[in-house]
Formats: C-alpha cells, structure tokens, sequence
C-alpha cells in the first residue's frame, strides 16, 4: 500500500452512498494510500454491498442512508443525478456537525442548490463531478487508479463553505486527479458538449445500424472492427444513468443536439452534391482541431 504524504488530509469515517465503479474506486484510493480509516456502504441492494465487503473495497454497510452517514467526517453521493437530492433528503438530518457533503454527478444545476438547502447547521455541501469512468459499472468493475491523470471540477457557489471546498478539493487530488472549479451553469454547458452529446450519438450509431434490414445488419456487424468498437464503446454505458443525465440537463443537450443536427445536415448536403472541397475543407478543419486539442492536453499534462 501507498503511505500517505499528507496525513492532514486523512478521512476518519468516509461514507459511499452509491458504491459502484465511482464511489468504490474512490475508496480503494484513499485505502491504498492509508489516507481513510473506515468506509461505510450504503446501496439499495444486499447484494452489491455484500460483495463490496468481500472485494475489501468499505468496511461496513447498511441500506439505510440515514444510518450509513452517522458519524462520518465525509460522504460521496454516486448515485444517479435525478436521485441525489432526494437521497441527501433522507439522511440530511442525520449528519454530524462538521460533516462535509459531496457528489459525483455529471450535472449540476439539478443537483447543487437543492442539496446546500438541505444540509442542517454545521454540515456543508460541495457540488463535485470527478470526470472518470468506463463503460462498465458495479463494484466489481471499481479500480484504485481510475482518477490517476483524471479530471475533476468542483462547482462551489456563493454558499458554499471555503474550509469544505478545499477539504473535497484535496481528497481529489490525493488520488491523482486534477481539481478544476467552474459555476454551476458553465459545467452543464461544457459537459453536454464534451461528454452527453458524445455519449447520445454513439448510442444512437448503434442503434441506426441495429435498425437496417436483417441481412445487411448481419454483416455490418459481422465486420465491425476496432474502429467500431472504440467509437461505439461508450454505448454500453449504463442505460438508466444515461436517461437520468439527459433529463437532468435538458436544455443544454438540445442546445448542443440543435448545432450537431445542423452541422450533419451541412455535410449530409455535401455529400449529396458531390462537393470535394466541402468534404475536404470540413474533415481538414475537424483534424487540425482535434490535432490541436490532443497537442495542448499533452503539454498541459508536462507542464
């Protein structure tokens, strides 16, 4: 195991509310670098928490929020987005003065003023969103190095506890990620571009193919290759998550849905008409864009 060289930053008692890939890779990072002393599970099911025990990933578990949050210094909510506030109601009350709140939902304008007016005098909340995760899910797919190199953004707002902020901000980047805050409202708009409209066209590729004639469809899929595989990986995401996301952050995914349909009927247009330079012009300006972007994370990531 790692040993920890920031013993200030220790956790006594952290509390997962939702322990799956996100919470749970949370835990086994902060256990490999000795940075908490208990970790307490709470999950709907028996089951998932049974095997978050045997995998070694909390120390203790119930089905009770309520329960699950006595005594705890910090707790991670990793649930889906349109259940945290409700799931922050339940165990509000039950909170220790002190007690810093945290999330991991990838929106926030749902999420974060909902859940600062719940919490009772001397707890406090942060809105967070740690920028990691693969297609797969449950705990059995969480990993001690999924934030290693990752991102995350904090959405601190004019309530929100200075002394709370940095505590949530350390934790982070204790297990390797870089730590960014932006308001609310710029997080929705930045993350329904880079990751939701990602998300809903690869769902919506593999679905377009799934719709052709049966014996087309066949071989479509007989020789998709890694190409295929790579573009479409994230359409095994969880399903329900997904949905929560897209209700969640409705106007921003119309938003980025309306400009995307556009631009697809401007090269649906090109292809039509036969235009060599459109075409040309347009997959030229996406490469040096993307060229460009891939070059500035990598100098960002030496500097």
């Amino acid at each position: 195991m790692k040993e920890s060289n920031d013993i200030s930053l220790f956790i006594p008692r952290l509390t997962i509310v939702g322990v799956g890939l996100i919470g749970g890779s949370l835990a086994r990072a902060l256990k490999e670098r000795n940075l908490v002393g208990e970790v307490v599970g709470v999950n709907r099911t028996r089951d998932s928490l049974t095997k978050a025990l045997e995998l070694g990933v909390i120390d203790h578990w119930t089905t009770s929020a309520a329960q699950g949050v006595r005594g705890a210094t910090m707790v991670l909510v990793a649930t889906p987005v349109l259940t945290i506030p409700r799931i922050v109601e339940d165990f509000a009350q039950a909170l220790e003065p002190g007690c810093v709140v945290t999330d991991a939902g990838s929106v926030k304008g749902t999420v974060v003023a909902p859940c600062e007016a719940l919490m009772p005098k001397g707890a406090f909340f942060v809105g967070g969103h740690p920028i990691a995760g693969t297609e797969h899910s449950g705990v059995e797919a969480s990993f001690a190095t999924l934030y290693e190199g990752s991102r995350t953004i904090l959405t601190p707002t004019e309530q929100t506890d200075p002394g709370a902020l940095e505590q949530v901000r350390r934790m982070w980047e204790a297990v390797g990620s870089r730590v960014e805050t932006m308001d609310v409202l710029t997080h929705d708009r930045v993350l329904g571009a880079t990751s939701h409209l990602p998300h809903l066209i690869a769902y919506n590729v593999v679905n377009t193919l799934s719709d052709l004639e049966d014996d087309i469809r066949a071989e479509v899929f007989r020789y998709a290759a890694g190409g295929f595989r790579d573009f479409t990986r994230i359409a095994s995401s969880d399903p329900a998550m997904w949905r929560d996301i897209c209700l969640s952050n409705r106007e921003a995914i119309l938003d980025i849905l309306t400009r995307f349909r556009e631009a697809l009927e401007v090269l649906t247009q090109r292809v039509r008409d036969g235009d060599r330079d459109g075409l040309y012009g347009a997959f030229a300006r996406s490469k040096r864009t993307r060229d460009g972007i891939i070059l500035a994370h990598k100098k960002a990531d030496q500097g």
